[in-house]
């Protein structure tokens, strides 16, 4: 019996060993963008999409879809030469870090936010109270996280 070979994507040069960029996710109610006044006490940093994508290799089982919002000046980044790949190679290899160890703390921490993949599977602009935002939508392999809303489709 073949094995099934295993198909490389072709990541832009500048994911390998991406220089961290300060980032962090935008926390929003679970329905912002069609009802901004509906439980706005409950804030996450992201939903768990719920469409089938076959393009991702593993989806359902070892691989899930969030769409989230990144907060950081990419403007400004970009300004300075930088290609949005870049940028946004550098705020994966920050949200990748696990936080810092709590004192006398044995266990190693995990990164909030799951392992993400070194380059998000769609992004673009969005402008969100009259600032320029990155939407993206990420592929992590945690299927529950508290960060955020729903989890992930279990095939």
């Amino acid at each position: 019996m073949k094995k099934a070979k295993k198909i490389k994507k072709n990541l832009p040069d500048c994911v390998e060993g991406a220089e961290p960029i300060e980032c962090d996710l935008l926390a929003r109610s679970q329905y912002a963008s069609m009802m901004p006044n509906y439980e706005p006490d409950i804030l996450k940093k992201g939903t768990y999409h719920g469409s089938v994508w076959h393009d991702v290799e593993g989806w359902g089982v070892k691989k899930w879809v969030v769409t989230a919002i990144l907060d950081v000046d990419h403007r400004r980044l970009i300004d300075e030469g930088m290609s949005m790949e870049e940028v946004l190679a550098g705020c994966f290899a920050y949200l990748n870090k696990p936080p810092e160890r709590k004192k006398f703390q044995r266990r190693k921490r995990k990164p909030l936010y799951g392992n993400l993949e070194p380059y998000p599977h769609r992004h673009g602009t969005k402008t969100v109270d009259g600032k320029e935002y990155i939407w993206v939508a990420l592929v992590t392999d945690k299927r529950k996280c508290k960060e955020f809303f729903g989890e992930g489709f279990k095939s």
